[in-house]
């Protein structure tokens, strides 16, 4: 199977809008119902462990979050790419198959490498998902 060109970098942000607008929905009400437990912590509790645990749990939390928010999905000459927590690469030489699937405000790209191994990119930008959509042509089964 021959890739499609690209030419020209198709990059965006991983993550459509609807898709972070839940996700920051999400997470004030996670920080709200946090900040409410912190006042009604007994303080036997809080002094043992309890400061500590919701401190650790709303920095893994805000850390996701901004990830979510910054992370961005790349496909030009050499292959897929999307930057997050660890970056997410497959050379177009990898690519066995791909599909595109998922709801419309989540679209993503499943690719199947050559060793049998899955990966997923998603795309939140028009111009994205109309290269999801070559690729899944091009690497159509």
């Amino acid at each position: 199977m021959t890739p499609p060109e690209f030419a020209q970098p198709v990059s965006g942000p991983a993550y459509g809008r609807l898709f972070r607008l839940l996700a920051t929905a999400m997470v004030v009400g996670v920080l709200a119902m946090a900040a409410r437990a912190k006042l009604n912590l007994p303080e036997d509790v809080a002094a043992a462990q309890g400061y500590w645990l919701l401190g650790i749990g709303m920095l893994a939390l805000l850390a996701s979050y901004w990830t979510l928010m910054r992370s961005t999905t790349t496909i030009d000459a050499a292959g897929i790419r999307q930057s997050g927590l660890t970056e997410k690469k497959v050379d177009w030489h990898e690519v066995h198959s791909a599909r595109l699937f998922g709801p419309p405000f989540a679209r993503r790209l499943m690719v199947r490498t050559a060793n049998g191994r899955f990966r997923f990119f998603f795309g939140g930008s028009p111009e994205l998902l109309a290269a999801f959509a070559r690729v899944a042509q091009a690497y159509r089964t």
